[in-house]
């Protein structure tokens, strides 16, 4: 975990939700929290239901409630895997990585490469877009060798 990031989002997270009107309840509070923690790659609803499941946070429901209200809010990204199951992670644009995704054994890695992020800015740029984000996911299968 990066304390860094978790704190930086954690307060972004804060300012966003108060200024579109969500109060603080203990679902949104637990699973807010839990991400901040533990969400800076990518997490199923279900593995963040799990996580709260010891505290009195609501239902299943309610963790797929607030995760949808932080991806309209921009503060999650949400990565829909081939297997139909959704995982989420914050959306922090000073911690940013992509996912390689492994068609075989459903395997999500996280990747960071300065090259294809220089490469993504020269697209825009001669594009005429001014970029506000991107996502790559890359999917495949591990070479062996």
């Amino acid at each position: 975990m990066d304390v860094a990031t978790r704190d930086r989002w954690l307060e972004h997270a804060a300012s966003r939700m108060t200024a579109a009107g969500l109060r603080t309840g203990a679902a949104r509070s637990a699973v807010v929290e839990l991400l901040a923690r533990e969400g800076q790659c990518l997490l199923t609803a279900a593995e963040i239901s799990d996580r709260l499941r010891t505290g009195s946070t609501g239902s299943t429901a309610s963790v797929y409630r607030v995760l949808d209200e932080l991806s309209e809010l921009g503060l999650v990204h949400r990565l829909d895997g081939r297997d139909g199951v959704a995982r989420f992670e914050i959306a922090d644009p000073e911690h940013h990585h992509h996912h390689l995704v492994d068609d075989v054994t459903g395997e999500v890695r996280s990747f960071a490469d300065d090259d294809l992020e220089r490469a993504i800015e020269d697209v825009a740029r001669r594009h005429g877009f001014r970029l506000s984000g991107h996502d790559v996911v890359l999917r495949g299968t591990a070479e062996t060798g």
